[in-house]
C-alpha cells in the first residue's frame, strides 16, 4: 500500500509541473493534493472521450437497435451539406466502432482546439464530413477529435434529446457528479474534449471503469473499451515500466499489461490498475508532460511494491 510519505514525495516531485490536482486511490485509501490551492473543476481534455465512450455503452445496453455496428451516415445526412461527394462511399460504411477507435479513414488530424479556434463552431460538422477520407473505415488509425464529435452528434440524434441532459440524468446524477461543465461545438456537445470535472468526480468515473459497475453499464462493455484495436508505437514510451500507450482500445489507451487509462493533452490522466484496485488521477496545464508521465510511472511502480 502507498504511504503518506510516498505520496508527499510525489507531490514534491510535481510541484513545478503546473499541476492542478493529484489523486490516488487504492482500495479504500485516498490521497489527494490540490496544487496552488485550486478549488475549481479542471478541463480533462481528451478524457472526455473516455466518458463519452462509457456513456455510449450505456445507450447500447438499453437499446437493441443501437450497437457498435450501427451505421453513422443516416444520422448525419439530414444535418450536413456534403460537398465532397467522393466521401459518400466511405461515409455510408462508417460505424459507431470506427468513431470509438479513430479509424474513420482520415489522413489528417481534425478538430484539435488550436486548429479550430478561429472557425465558426456551427461549421465543424460540415468540416469533418467534407475532409477527404482516404482509407476504408476500420483500416487506418489516426487519433483526432473528429470521431468523438461525430459520436456525440449521432447519440443526440438517436436519442432525440439533448445529449448532455441525458448524460447528466443517466450517468452523472447516479454518481452524484454535480460540479461539471461540458461545452458545445455549435448545436452539439464537443464530445471529444471541453469537459470540466473535479478530481473526486473523475474518480467516480474511474471506479465504474475499474470495478465493472454493472448497475450503470455491462462488464462486457468495459472489456470492449479496453480491448486493444490498434498498436500505437509512435505514442508508446517503452522506457516506462508501466505507464505506456502501447495500444488504443475504444476511448481508452492500454499498456502491454492489464492497465488502461484515459489521457488528455497537458497532463490529464485517469489510470485504472485492476490487480492493485487502484486509480491515479492527474489534472494539469503542463505543455511538457515528459516528467509528469515519468512520475506517474513511478507511482504505479510504488503501488506494485
Amino acid at each position: 500500500m502507498l504511504t503518506q510519505e510516498q505520496f508527499d514525495n510525489f507531490v514534491n516531485q510535481l510541484k513545478d509541473d503546473n499541476l492542478h490536482y493529484l489523486l490516488i486511490k487504492q482500495d479504500n485509501q485516498v490521497f489527494r493534493h490540490a496544487f496552488n490551492d485550486k478549488t475549481t473543476p479542471s478541463d480533462v481534455r481528451s478524457i472526455a472521450k473516455t466518458v463519452l465512450a462509457l456513456f455510449c455503452g450505456m445507450v447500447i445496453d438499453k437499446h437493441h437497435d443501437f450497437n457498435i455496428d450501427t451505421l453513422v451516415w443516416p444520422f448525419l445526412e439530414p444535418i450536413v451539406n456534403l460537398r465532397n461527394q467522393d466521401n459518400l462511399f466511405y461515409l455510408k460504411q462508417l460505424k459507431i466502432k470506427h468513431l470509438l477507435n479513430h479509424t474513420i479513414g482520415f489522413d489528417q488530424v481534425l478538430l484539435m482546439r488550436n486548429d479550430i479556434k478561429e472557425l465558426d463552431p456551427y461549421s465543424l460538422v460540415d468540416l469533418v464530413v467534407n475532409t477527404p477520407i482516404t482509407y476504408h473505415p476500420g483500416s487506418h488509425y489516426l487519433y483526432s477529435n473528429a470521431g468523438f464529435y461525430l459520436l456525440a452528434i449521432v447519440l443526440e440524434r438517436y436519442l432525440k434529446q439533448d445529449l448532455l441532459t441525458v448524460i447528466q440524468h443517466q450517468l452523472f446524477d447516479p454518481l452524484d457528479i454535480k460540479d461539471f461543465h461540458w461545452q458545445h461545438y455549435g448545436h452539439y456537445l464537443a464530445g471529444a474534449t471541453k469537459l470540466f470535472l473535479m478530481p473526486e468526480d473523475l474518480l467516480k468515473i474511474g471506479e465504474v471503469l475499474l470495478n465493472n459497475d454493472q448497475s450503470l453499464v455491462s462488464s462486457d462493455w468495459i472489456q470492449f473499451l479496453k480491448k486493444i484495436t490498434v498498436l500505437t508505437p509512435k505514442n508508446d514510451t517503452p522506457t516506462h515500466q508501466y505507464f505506456r500507450r502501447y495500444g488504443y482500445g475504444s476511448g481508452m489507451w492500454v499498456n502491454h499489461q492489464d492497465l488502461y487509462f484515459g489521457h488528455g493533452t497537458d497532463g490529464q490522466t485517469l489510470v485504472m490498475i485492476p490487480d492493485k484496485k487502484a486509480i491515479i488521477i492527474t489534472m494539469a496545464q503542463q505543455r511538457n508532460v515528459k516528467h509528469l508521465e515519468s512520475v506517474i510511472d513511478q507511482i504505479i511502480s510504488a503501488l506494485y511494491q
